[in-house]
């Protein structure tokens, strides 16, 4: 069985226009406020179900003065979510109501977010748990969105960037084919990387000897407190990540409080006053 999607990181512009699409018009929960691990100076915000389950994690980075993106060589491009049976109708209607500009085609609906990332929503036959489903929006249980289903390589080789994959056990790879020898430029909207789910850390560890014993570049292997991270890079140099799923985020939050404080991996906590100051109050 192909490894399903942890989460996808990408960058936004602005945390309450973001938020606002991301909360108030599809629904997802907030369940981590935090910072990037390797900048501090840049918050990173973690939206997904109730619980904050891996599968269902849009994750951001947010860069006030970040410009226009450049799609060229390679890329990450359209996400698609996972939507239950006949709800195709209320997402176009509830997107219409908040003035999102939606194309409808026979089994998806496609459109962007406030920085351009694009997304296709797509129905499957289940539904969110009631247990995963989220509380505080208006969005009846049997129409929210269940998890990320697929993005979409926008690479010069299909096949070379299959393979890479493959080995990694990622199965089921969506690719269109570029023709650009530019390299792209990251901008808002761009996903900075896509991550994979590993069961456990044992799982983990047989993917980084993996990586040493076919002589691919192991960009970091860290500890996020949240999970641990395994970062490669594909061919084209598409950052690829694999995280397992423990101890996830109710590491320093319960599950009902996710997301209702500003949170520091424990290896961060020694800096929190540092880091809260140079934010200057903006953080909630």
């Amino acid at each position: 069985m192909s490894k399903r999607i942890h989460h996808i990181s990408a960058f936004i512009k602005d945390f309450e226009t973001s938020h606002y699409f991301y909360q108030d018009v599809l629904g997802y929960k907030f369940v981590k406020n935090t910072v990037n691990q390797a900048n501090v100076k840049m918050r990173h915000l973690f939206y997904g179900d109730y619980e904050g389950n891996p599968g269902t994690l849009l994750t951001f980075f947010e860069i006030p003065r970040i410009g226009k993106s450049y799609n060229k060589k390679a890329y990450f491009g359209q996400v698609t979510l996972a939507v239950p049976k006949n709800s195709l109708n209320f997402w176009y209607e509830r997107l219409k109501s908040f003035e999102v500009e939606t194309e409808r085609l026979e089994n998806q609906l496609i459109f962007s977010d406030p920085d351009g990332l694009t997304f296709a929503l797509s129905e499957v036959s289940e539904e969110i748990t009631e247990r995963n489903a989220t509380r505080h929006t208006d969005i009846p249980r049997n129409k929210q969105i269940i998890r990320i289903l697929d993005v979409v390589y926008h690479v010069p080789d299909a096949g070379k960037a299959k393979s890479f994959l493959a080995g990694f056990g990622v199965n089921e790879v969506t690719t269109r084919q570029t023709l650009s020898k530019e390299k792209t430029r990251f901008g808002r909207g761009t996903i900075d990387h896509v991550a994979y789910e590993a069961a456990t850390k044992e799982e983990l560890d047989a993917l980084y000897e993996f990586a040493q014993t076919n002589d691919i570049e192991v960009e970091e292997y860290v500890d996020r407190g949240y999970f641990i991270s395994l970062y490669v890079r594909d061919p084209f140099g598409l950052r690829i990540e694999f995280a397992n799923v423990t101890p996830g985020f109710t590491l320093d939050e319960s599950v009902d409080e996710l997301g209702t404080h500003f949170s520091l991996p424990p290896f961060l906590e020694p800096r929190r006053t540092e880091i809260e100051n140079y934010f200057g109050g903006k953080i909630k």
